[in-house]
């Protein structure tokens, strides 16, 4: 019998979820007034929030001193803009990624006049205190089918994103077996170390060194990130 390593699954219904008229926001960890013991973040992972804005709606959200972070469209555009007068509109198929010194305030802004927009925000802790502010936005080219495609290389923070046709196959290795492994399944539905995931599933893996995975559905699509752990 094949022994399975240790997982925690992070269902896509069991999230902390905040509703508005004008903005909704679905939280795989602890978040804001979502405080629960088996939702504590992974590793140096800290928040991976999706989020929905209504047309013409802005939100503001502040950014921890020494923390990294991932903004990626999954609907539509956002306009970004910071305290430190930096403002970008990103589109799907863009990421953008913030590496923050000291504490920022970003608001993020729906231009359109009648669609709402959706977008992940991820943030992870960094161990080591920054030098400088960092801000990039780079595309990402989804004709790469059936392989990882480099989203981040910051500071014991490595990150893909990876579009698999239905049964393809794919697998992680870790640069670091004593870091940690955390998978977000975006859109379809994988099988990833015999564990069914489905969209906006997460799961996290301690102790191993590779982990893979199955895509069962057309145009899956998956993030993998490795962390280091506390």
């Amino acid at each position: 019998m094949i022994k399975q390593i240790p997982a925690q699954i992070y269902k896509s219904e069991t999230r902390g979820v905040f509703k508005s008229e004008k903005y909704n926001c679905f939280a795989t960890f602890n978040f804001d007034q979502y405080q629960d013991l088996s939702r504590t973040p992974f590793g140096s992972l800290q928040i991976l929030n999706e989020e929905i804005l209504a047309p013409q709606h802005c939100i503001s959200r502040v950014i921890k001193a020494n923390t990294n972070v991932i903004i990626l469209p999954l609907f539509g555009g956002i306009e970004c803009k910071d305290n430190l007068g930096n403002t970008e509109f990103l589109r799907v198929e863009e990421v953008k990624i913030i590496a923050a010194v000291d504490k920022m305030t970003l608001e993020i802004f729906n231009p359109y006049e009648s669609e709402n927009v959706s977008f992940l925000t991820i943030h992870f802790q960094r161990e080591l205190q920054c030098f400088k502010n960092y801000f990039q936005k780079s595309e990402i080219d989804f004709t790469i089918r059936n392989k990882l495609i480099r989203l981040i290389e910051i500071e014991q923070v490595v990150g893909f994103i990876g579009v698999y046709d239905g049964r393809k196959e794919g697998f992680y290795t870790l640069k670091n077996p004593n870091n940690g492994v955390f998978v977000f399944i975006v859109n379809g539905a994988f099988e990833v170390e015999d564990r069914l995931l489905e969209a906006r599933d997460g799961l996290s893996m301690k102790k191993t060194e590779v982990m893979q995975w199955e895509a069962l559905s057309e145009n899956a699509v998956l993030l993998v990130f490795e962390v280091a752990l506390k």
